[in-house]
């Protein structure tokens, strides 16, 4: 997964078939690329996904779009992933 990992995380424009790809991962391997992508539409994507692992690290990502972290911090059903969206927010917000 190394160089696979480091593929996704340096990424800057993605096509359908990366982001095929990534979905197709193991769950461990989405949650470490969600905290570190900045592809705005694979990380609402993963911010659907069903493991909160990788909600998580959607959750925690800098790059995830604000109505996303909103919709995860206030939303989600597992409260680890609604604190770290709210963690989130509130860095951004300085």
């Amino acid at each position: 997964m190394t160089g696979n990992f480091q593929f996704y995380a340096d990424l800057t424009e993605w096509t359908p078939w990366d982001e095929a790809a990534v979905l197709k991962m193991e769950s461990e391997q989405r949650a470490e690329l969600a905290k570190a992508i900045s592809c705005e539409g694979l990380l609402i994507d993963l911010s659907m996904d069903q493991h909160a692992n990788v909600r998580k690290g959607v959750a925690a990502n800098p790059n995830t779009p604000l109505m996303t972290l909103k919709r995860l911090a206030e939303e989600d059903l597992c409260s680890s992933v609604s604190d770290i969206a709210h963690t989130t927010l509130l860095s951004l917000r300085g």
